[in-house]
């Protein structure tokens, strides 16, 4: 079973023209190899390696996309080869390929250069240098507000390792232990700052908030895939995709009110976590709209150890209903600009998103 990931892109991409051509023909390899052979063997054995490397992207692209039906594919590939070899560069393969997904409007899909591809793996046989944990992971904070409310943030993960994963949501269900044993029944969890990356150790680690069951699917053509935390893990279906390393942790108060604060900046593994927690019982999303990387994608190894990080399905919450672009808060709160004043608690006093769930969990 594959298994989808869902990672930021940062890239702007052109509008589509091949979404509904289906016609047009490949250009002939014999035909390039003719043109090149007399004048540049080293330039055609390179361009040869850059078309295997499109072929080989286009081939996934073409079995895997999640819009595969609409996009007419050897117009796309009649043009994606014409540009690699009218570049002038042995080195615009991946140039190329970001080219093909701006041509489909594709926002999501990217290739990962091989060096980043090997941290993302932590594949240290290819890895030029270990990285540092803080490359890897963002910023797990916890703490104990006014009125015995607790607020933590759930970090950006950048690496799939099995054991980095584990210690991550580790860490969040013993900050929540913490938190939890002044008997907190009022949460906060701050994803504002949540650009993505690998969702299943956050899922395993903010499981007891979330409480056994669905919390939503993955949603393709053909098949609807759950998602689920029971029991200190994170589930893709049937199979186990993160897990806490000792005895999960359960709540003292079965029945929580919980505010989950979201911006734009977060974005695609981020947004699973707030789609986790859109539409339930006693809780709310404030803040402005999430980025819109409301898909999931899967990862396919190319020839030079590259990735291509291709969305292959939709995403729905816990109720089926499949999210198309931005999520929406239950209550949209633009944010201030950030100020150097901070209260008692260590927060900006001008956070007026963070200021307003406050007020909503005191409230109640």
């Amino acid at each position: 079973m594959r298994r989808y990931t869902v990672i930021l892109l940062a890239a702007l991409f052109l509008h589509s023209s091949y979404l509904y051509s289906r016609d047009g023909l490949r250009p002939d390899d014999a035909d390039i190899a003719v043109r090149y052979s007399r004048s540049d063997t080293g330039r055609l054995s390179c361009l040869q390696k850059a078309d295997q490397l499109l072929d080989e992207a286009l081939s996934f692209m073409e079995k895997n996309y999640y819009r595969k039906d609409a996009v007419g594919w050897s117009d796309l590939t009649t043009a994606a080869k014409a540009r690699l070899y009218s570049s002038g560069s042995c080195e615009d393969a991946y140039g190329v390929i970001s080219w093909c997904f701006g041509q489909l409007n594709e926002t999501h899909s990217f290739l990962m250069p091989p060096e980043k591809a090997s941290r993302y793996n932590y594949d240290t046989a290819e890895m030029q240098q270990t990285p540092a944990l803080t490359e890897l992971v963002g910023e797990i904070k916890g703490e104990l507000l006014e009125d015995s409310i607790a607020y933590l943030t759930i970090p950006w993960v950048s690496t799939t390792d099995s054991l980095i994963c584990m210690r991550i949501a580790d860490s969040l269900q013993e900050l929540i232990a913490r938190l939890d044993t002044r008997g907190i029944s009022k949460w906060i969890i701050d994803l504002r700052k949540n650009t993505g990356g690998n969702c299943w150790p956050m899922l395993a680690g903010i499981g007891p908030l979330l409480g056994n069951g669905i919390c939503g699917y993955f949603v393709s053509a053909n098949e609807r895939i759950p998602i689920a935390y029971r029991d200190g893990a994170a589930f893709q279906g049937r199979h186990v995709r993160c897990r806490v390393s000792n005895n999960c942790y359960e709540t003292r108060h079965a029945s929580k009110s919980i505010v989950v604060l979201t911006g734009r900046k977060t974005v695609s593994a981020g947004e699973i976590i707030a789609l986790a927690f859109k539409g339930r019982e006693q809780a709310a999303l404030y803040g402005e709209p999430t980025a819109g990387l409301t898909t999931a994608n899967a990862t396919y190894t190319l020839s030079d150890h590259s990735m291509l990080v291709l969305t292959v399905c939709q995403e729905a919450d816990h109720t089926g209903r499949i999210c198309e672009g931005s999520i929406v808060p239950d209550k949209i709160i633009f944010a201030d600009k950030p100020g150097p004043a901070v209260d008692s608690h260590g927060y900006a006093q001008d956070d007026n998103v963070k200021i307003a769930a406050l007020n909503w969990l005191k409230s109640r």
